[in-house]
């Protein structure tokens, strides 16, 4: 099973924005003699369809429906998870979409300090803070 997601879903750099660094993931439609198609396929199809030599595009708009008429469609986008911060008043684990940001309680144990000065650890969903 896990050859079959993976053969199915080549990965294809490609960020949406310069301060974007999320991976989008396009599937083979063709899938000629039952077979994906190679990377350097998908890559030279890219290239034709405005993909930089840093595996970039801007304007997604012309990108997508690029892909799709050369048999690539977008299956997933997996975010980059360097692209993450650390909300300095919560501790919260956040990222950055569309405009607003996303926060979610963070893996292992944060400290940061809040609004108010104190001094926090945040485990989880529990966070704990003291003026000590």
């Amino acid at each position: 099973m896990k050859r079959l997601v993976f053969g199915t879903a080549l990965i294809l750099a490609a960020m949406l924005t310069a301060a974007s660094a999320d991976t989008d993931v396009f599937r083979d439609t063709l899938r000629p003699g039952g077979h994906d198609r190679s990377m350097a396929a998908k890559i030279a199809d890219g290239r034709k369809c405005g993909l930089s030599r840093q595996n970039t595009f801007t304007n997604s708009a012309a990108f997508l429906p690029c892909m799709e008429a050369r048999g690539w469609v977008l299956d997933h986008v997996v975010q980059d998870k360097s692209a993450r911060f650390i909300d300095p008043e919560t501790g919260l684990s956040c990222y950055n979409q569309g405009g607003a940001s996303i926060c979610e309680p963070p893996q292992g144990t944060v400290k940061y300090t809040d609004k108010h000065g104190l001094s926090c650890t945040r485990t989880g969903a529990v966070s704990v803070c003291s003026n000590m």
